[in-house]
């Protein structure tokens, strides 16, 4: 049996928790092969029981794995390109019948997406950090809301809770660490050498 490398089991847990590491599982160890939704279920539970694990992913219900909870978790692969399908009516019930198959050999090219997604972020934030100067009220403990100098001048430097004056707010460490974040992002090496 093939097993998933460690970057793309994690990925996978990150989606859809384990039972979106059993279906890529499932997708990985049928390659050559259609399988359906229906096909994976049952596949799920003969290896979890086979192997006597003690996983139920229903907890409320009697069945350790509905084919309802498949589906779900294999559309938000889907949705992630890490899985995709094909449909086929059925000529007899006229149902649709969905074959899956994984994408993992895209895995490096979605890292590589969402790196990018979260570099564009992290200097979006750094920007608009560096471009605006805050205020906070020091009297308000529970209120984290910081506003910048058009709306504290507007708010004649008062704090709309309490009333008390708003002060400047030193943002130098959260620019750096902002800056040490995409430092970080940039040097990342995401490459994957295979799925095994």
């Amino acid at each position: 049996m093939k097993e998933l490398s460690p970057l793309l089991r994690s990925l996978l847990f990150i989606i859809g928790g384990d039972i979106a590491i059993e279906i890529g599982i499932e997708l990985l160890n049928s390659e050559n092969k259609d399988i359906t939704d229906e096909d994976i279920t049952e596949n799920i539970k003969e290896r979890i029981e086979s192997e006597g694990r003690k996983v139920d992913f229903e907890p409320d219900d009697s069945e350790i794995l509905k084919l309802n909870t498949v589906r779900k978790t294999l559309y938000k692969l889907y949705s992630e390109k890490l899985a995709q399908f094909r449909r086929i009516r059925d000529k007899s019930t006229g149902w649709f019948i969905y074959y899956w198959w994984h994408e993992f050999d895209l895995l490096e090219e979605i890292l590589m997406e969402k790196k990018k997604l979260v570099e564009g972020k992290l200097r979006e934030r750094l920007e608009f950090e560096q471009e605006n100067y805050f205020f906070t009220c020091k009297n308000c403990v529970d209120n984290k809301i910081k506003y910048n100098f058009e709306d504290a001048f507007e708010m004649n430097f008062r704090c709309p809770e309490c009333g008390g004056s708003l002060e400047a707010q030193d943002n130098d460490k959260l620019i750096q660490f902002l800056k040490e974040k995409i430092a970080r992002l940039e040097k990342s090496n995401l490459t994957v050498d295979s799925t095994k």
